[in-house]
């Protein structure tokens, strides 16, 4: 496919002309009530001959239309494609009434809106997992929980430990402890704010300029958008969420084939907490993109190329093991129905 996956000159156009009416035609939009009757907005897009399912969750301060191009590619390679927009992300509720603030003060809520969104909206059974970022945690904290629920999962840069800058971690703790504990939760963390209308493609996670350029006019056109900074409160959940991924218990609770895409020039994510994780996870495996920024699926031609080719090699190799391992247990179960059944035979015969 890779004559497929576009440029960087005339990026627009072709996601206007090209990529956007052609995900338009399997597209719908609509919400969920999750677990405690918040209002969930997701994307499906349903081929009728999909060979599976791959679910996004996405990461911080994302939104469903940012994923046009990686659906697109999706699609075109034979799956159908689920989106939910994280709470207080995109359409789905907002936590605060000011909607450029990312704030939860429990992060497995993120999990239990997944678990709603995959039951009740989802219901497939040749399911894959694509997570970025934020979405990774959830991702991860998702697994653990529900072992078994996909036949695959990649995950992007995923947020596994998140750097601080230059406050210690030990510091970002306290902090995040106290302003929860003062009542002042829904504050911007030290060091985030809101939508400033500014565009600033050096200091992104892109190395295509054309990319961003094409989310930051969706935000600029639509205030759905525009969640920009984080709370105290997001902070301690995330903070805390870290080590709850990172038990003994729940990692060995994983029984996903799991692939970890991370990027050279990371500057949101603690890289090292993704090569503990894949030491320790039965397997996982992991593919170190040296020139790439944080979001890897909007790096340059050659980074994206082996980006989509990696991840439909292993999710067509997946797919193939499992069937292999179905069908395997399947012919077990004929040969050892036969076998009772011919012992029941001879005890018939008095034999």
């Amino acid at each position: 496919m890779r004559e497929v996956y576009y440029g960087e000159e005339g990026y627009s156009g072709f996601m206007r002309y090209a990529a956007e009416p052609y995900i338009e035609k399997y597209r719908e939009r609509s919400c969920f009530c999750s677990y405690d009757g918040r209002i969930i907005s997701y994307y499906a897009y349903r081929n009728p001959k999909a060979k599976g399912c791959i679910v996004i969750s996405h990461g911080f301060c994302e939104f469903g239309e940012k994923y046009n191009e990686v659906i697109y590619y999706f699609l075109l390679a034979g799956y159908s494609v689920y989106l939910p927009e994280h709470r207080g992300h995109g359409y789905s509720e907002q936590m605060t009434p000011d909607r450029d603030k990312v704030h939860i003060m429990d992060f497995e809520d993120y999990v239990r809106d997944f678990h709603c969104f995959l039951t009740e909206i989802v219901r497939e059974q040749k399911k894959f997992l694509f997570a970025h970022s934020m979405g990774g945690a959830v991702a991860v904290r998702y697994l653990e929980e529900y072992p078994g629920s996909f036949q695959g999962a990649v995950l992007s840069a995923p947020m596994l430990r998140i750097k601080t800058g230059k406050c210690p971690k030990f510091f970002a703790e306290w902090m995040a402890d106290w302003f929860v504990f003062t009542g002042r939760e829904t504050r911007y963390a030290s060091g985030q704010r809101g939508f400033d209308f500014k565009a600033d493609f050096a200091g992104s996670g892109c190395l295509s300029e054309e990319r961003y350029r094409y989310v930051f006019d969706r935000r600029l056109a639509n205030f759905n958008y525009r969640t920009y900074g984080a709370t105290y409160g997001w902070l301690r959940a995330v903070l805390k969420v870290e080590k709850k991924i990172n038990k003994k218990k729940n990692l060995e609770r994983i029984n996903t084939p799991i692939l970890i895409f991370l990027a050279g020039r990371e500057h949101m994510v603690d890289n090292r907490a993704a090569v503990e994780f894949v030491n320790r996870v039965n397997g996982a495996s992991m593919v170190y993109m040296e020139k790439a920024k944080h979001e890897v699926y909007n790096g340059d031609y050659e980074i994206r190329v082996s980006y989509y080719q990696q991840i439909f090699a292993f999710l067509e190799e997946t797919a193939e093991k499992e069937r292999c391992r179905v069908e395997g247990s399947e012919k077990t179960a004929l040969i050892r129905q036969e076998a009772v059944q011919a012992v029941r035979e001879q005890v018939a015969l008095g034999k």
